[in-house]
């Protein structure tokens, strides 16, 4: 399983480090905390496109 960072998130949707925050905040991309930084893993993105493609 994969687990990327915030700024890969980002690079991968082409949107801004800030608005991968602000999804993680509204609770529609599911992420995790380690070592006071976010991480979210490759399962928490398909569920992600999931919903959007929904």
């Amino acid at each position: 399983m994969n687990v990327y960072t915030t700024d890969e998130v980002a690079d991968m949707l082409k949107i801004s480090r800030n608005s991968v925050l602000k999804l993680i905040k509204r609770k529609e991309l599911k992420a995790k905390k380690v070592a006071r930084k976010w991480r979210i893993t490759e399962g928490h993105l398909q569920d992600f496109f999931r919903e959007v493609d929904n």
